[in-house]
């Protein structure tokens, strides 16, 4: 090879690089843009939906639902709403970094964010029905309890707590469907817990109701004796 072939080797290698890193630049730019951008709407949103649910006494429920408490043993710098904040942030980051990698021409990292954004749903649908689930389980046990104490009976706790964990054994088991974790087991336990509950119930009224069908029929037969 001579040196003009060799020169002229090199300087095209020098252009098709520089070439390449021209035309790479817009689409540098455009992802950065996008990142920042991303960044900007996800930790406003962030901010929102924090003191939105605020405002509207979404976080006192989750205080009423001891929720809260669950969230300050995790020993977390945010109450439930900034969690649920953070999560509306993280997945607006989310889709902001897919946006980067397909402008980049990175197939396979946008794939697999692309997977991972794909799970989301699940994951926010299960966390909803565990939320709900606890806000319900508070509801109701505060409503058992106080109809069982109006009622002047003695077991007003422990009614009141049965109705709370069977409403949150019946959540953990929607949330965890929702996730699809093991399904056909899952709907084996729920259709099992549901047949326990059907026949402890059964069980209970029928003992604890002999008494009052024995004075019930024997208050008919001492009025039909009457007429």
């Amino acid at each position: 090879m001579t040196f003009s072939e060799y020169t002229l080797t090199i300087s095209d290698a020098l252009t098709n690089i520089v070439n390449r890193v021209i035309t790479f630049i817009p689409s540098l730019v455009g992802a950065i843009l996008i990142l920042v951008v991303g960044w900007i709407v996800a930790a406003l949103l962030e901010w929102a939906v924090e003191n939105i649910l605020k405002a509207i006494g979404i976080q006192t429920l989750f205080e009423k639902a001891k929720i809260e408490d669950i969230v300050k043993r995790t020993e977390s710098k945010k109450n439930t709403s900034g969690l649920i904040g953070a999560v509306v942030k993280w997945v607006i980051i989310l889709v902001s970094l897919i946006a980067a990698a397909d402008v980049l021409g990175m197939t396979q990292v946008s794939q697999f964010l692309d997977s991972i954004l794909g799970y989301v749903p699940s994951v926010v649908g299960a966390a909803t029905i565990l939320m709900i689930g606890a806000i319900f389980a508070h509801f109701m046990a505060s409503v058992v309890r106080s109809s069982v104490e109006a009622a002047k009976l003695e077991f007003a706790e422990t009614a009141s707590a049965l109705t709370k964990y069977a409403i949150l054994v019946f959540s953990f088991l929607a949330a965890l469907e929702q996730l699809g974790v093991a399904s056909v087991m899952i709907q084996t336990l729920f259709t099992g817990l549901v047949a326990l509950l059907a026949i402890a119930g059964g069980l209970a009224f029928g003992l604890g109701g002999q008494d009052a069908a024995k004075q019930f029929v024997e208050k008919i037969k001492k009025e039909a004796q009457i007429k």
